[in-house]
């Protein structure tokens, strides 16, 4: 990471996946305001994985079962801001989405996902979490513009060696 910025911003993104759609969320506010995304936030004093349910709870209301990670993705210069973001895609979840604070829920077809509503990178590498694939990148943005992104789709063997060797949990 840079060494202009303090910190790390460890955060995660969770996709639930039932039949042919996927759960998003308009953000209503906070970071990645007035962009439909997937239900996440940040990591507080929790492991990733709490924090993927964690955020899916607040945000719609769903309970999620058995998250699976399956991307890691590093973000620099988001806003000055560099970001390690966990990705996880569930089909295993309780409950009915509803708007909170936040946000606000909605299944899309997945032949109708708004990309042009999303972050600029979220088209490169979404499909790999739609087609249960696994995948480690690196997007480099000024402010919301990505300039470059370098993105390794791998075995899941391969992805779980490096998983254990990034999360440390």
């Amino acid at each position: 990471m840079k060494d202009t910025h303090d910190q790390i911003v460890y955060g995660v993104i969770t996709y639930l996946l039932r039949d042919n759609e996927v759960l998003l969320v308009y953000k209503k506010r906070g970071h990645g305001a007035g962009k439909w995304n997937g239900p996440g936030g940040k990591i507080e004093k929790e492991n990733p994985v709490e924090a993927a349910i964690r955020e899916t709870k607040e945000e719609t209301g769903v309970e999620v079962n058995n998250p699976e990670l399956c991307g890691i993705i590093e973000f620099y210069d988001v806003y000055e801001q560099d970001w390690i973001v966990y990705i996880f895609r569930s089909e295993e979840f309780s409950g009915e989405p509803k708007e909170s604070e936040e946000c606000f829920p909605r299944w899309f077809h997945l032949e109708e996902i708004p990309y042009h509503k999303m972050w600029e990178d979220d088209k490169i590498w979404l499909p790999l979490v739609i087609n249960k694939k696994y995948f480690w990148a690196k997007f480099w943005f000024k402010d919301e513009k990505m300039l470059k992104y370098n993105l390794q789709e791998m075995s899941k063997e391969d992805f779980l060696s490096l998983q254990k060797e990034f999360l440390k949990i």
